[in-house]
C-alpha cells in the first residue's frame, strides 16, 4: 500500500481519493506509529493508546474541517492540536489516579466503621435518620435466627381477620382504629410505639433489609407479605431522588478530589510557579472546597434523603400526613430505654 504524507491528507480528502473516515484512520495511524514526533513518547503504550483513541474519536475529523492551509501546513496543525491535547488529556489522567488512590483508602479505612455501624442499626430506631439503613447482605448472612417476643397488648380483631389478613387497606385500618375501649397507660404507650415503628420502617423503605422487615412484622403483628409489600410501593417512587442523591454524592466527591489534589500543588516546591500561579491554585481551592462543604451539608441535612414524604406513607396506611409526622416526633423524643423493650 503506497505511504500517505500527513501534509497531503487534506488534499486526498477533497480529492474524494480518501473518505474522512478513511483519513482518520491515516492520521490515527501516523501518530500511532511515530509517538516521538508528536510529543508523545513519555506516555506509556496504555495511556497512550487510551489518548488516541478519544483523539481519533472526537478531534481527528474536526482537524480536517477546521484546517486552514494558508495559515500553516496540515502536519504542524495536528502536531500541536495533539500536544495540547495530550496536555489536557494527562492532566485528567494525574486528577483521576489521584482520585481513584483517595477514595480507594477512604472506603478501606471506614469500612470496618460502616460495619460496625450496621451491627447496631435495629437498636437505634429512633434515632432521626432511622437505623434501618445500610442493611447488606454481610449482616444478613452472619446475623443469628432471633425468636419472635411475645407482647401482650394484642389489636381488637374482627371474627373474619382471616379471610382479610391479605388486604392492605384492611390490615391498616384494623392497626390504627380507635380501641373500643379506654386502655391503660402502657398498653396505650405501647400501641404508639408499635405504630411510630412501623411508620419508621416504612420511612427507611429504600434502606430497609428482609431481616428488618421480618422484625417490625413481628413486633407490630402484621403480615409480613403486606409490610413488604407496602415497602416495595414506595421504593418504587424513590429513585428519582436516589439518583439525585447519587448525583450528589458523586460531585462533593469530585470537589473533595479537587480540594486534595490542589492542596498538594500548593504544597510542592516549584520554582517554575509564580505567584500568579498560586493565587490561580488558591483561588480554585477556595471554590472546590466551598462546593464540597455545599454538597456536604446537602447530604446531612436531610435534602437529599431518600426517603418517602408523609403524605405518601400516610396514603399506603389509611392516615393523615400530619398524624405520621406526629408518630415520628413522639418517638424520637421518647426515653430509649422504654423503646428497647419492644425491639430488643
Amino acid at each position: 500500500m503506497e505511504t500517505i504524507k500527513l501534509d497531503d491528507i487534506p488534499n486526498l480528502v477533497r480529492c474524494g481519493k480518501l473518505t474522512k473516515q478513511q483519513a482518520c484512520l491515516q492520521i490515527y495511524t501516523i501518530v500511532y506509529t511515530n509517538p516521538g514526533r508528536f510529543g508523545i513518547l513519555d506516555m506509556d503504550e496504555d495511556l497512550r493508546s487510551d489518548f488516541l483513541l478519544k483523539f481519533l474519536q472526537k478531534k481527528a475529523e474536526p482537524l480536517l474541517d477546521n484546517f486552514d492551509p494558508e495559515i500553516s501546513l496540515f502536519g504542524a496543525y495536528v502536531y500541536y492540536s495533539i500536544k495540547s491535547a495530550a496536555q489536557t488529556f494527562k492532566r485528567r489522567a494525574t486528577r483521576l489516579k489521584s482520585y481513584n488512590s483517595l477514595f480507594m483508602t477512604e472506603a478501606m479505612t471506614y469500612y470496618q466503621d460502616i460495619m460496625e455501624a450496621n451491627e447496631n442499626d435495629v437498636t437505634q430506631i429512633a434515632s432521626p435518620t432511622l437505623s434501618f439503613s445500610n442493611t447488606n447482605a454481610c449482616e444478613q448472612s452472619k446475623a443469628k435466627p432471633e425468636q419472635s417476643p411475645k407482647y401482650p397488648f394484642t389489636l381488637v380483631q374482627s371474627s373474619n381477620e382471616q379471610q382479610q389478613n391479605e388486604i392492605p387497606q384492611l390490615v391498616y385500618k384494623q392497626f390504627f382504629q380507635k380501641a373500643p375501649h379506654r386502655l391503660c397507660v402502657a398498653d396505650s404507650r405501647q400501641r404508639n410505639i408499635k405504630r411510630a415503628i412501623l411508620i419508621l420502617a416504612l420511612k427507611s423503605a429504600w434502606y430497609i433489609g428482609d431481616q428488618q422487615i421480618q422484625k417490625v412484622s413481628s413486633i407490630c403483628q402484621l403480615p409480613e407479605k403486606i409490610l413488604n409489600n407496602s415497602i416495595c410501593k414506595l421504593k418504587a417512587n424513590l429513585i428519582s431522588k436516589a439518583i439525585n442523591r447519587r448525583t450528589i454524592e458523586e460531585s462533593r466527591n469530585r470537589a473533595y478530589a479537587f480540594v486534595h489534589n490542589y492542596r498538594q500543588q500548593l504544597r510542592q516546591k516549584d520554582c517554575n510557579k509564580s505567584y500568579l500561579d498560586f493565587l490561580q491554585l488558591n483561588r480554585k481551592l477556595e471554590f472546590q472546597h466551598q462546593n464540597w462543604q455545599n454538597k456536604t451539608n446537602m447530604l446531612q441535612n436531610g435534602t437529599a434523603r431518600i426517603t418517602p414524604t408523609n403524605d405518601e406513607i400516610g396514603k399506603i396506611v389509611g392516615i393523615s400526613g400530619r398524624i405520621v409526622s406526629n408518630y415520628v416526633r413522639k418517638l424520637k423524643t421518647m426515653d430509649q430505654s422504654i423503646i428497647n423493650q419492644y425491639i430488643s
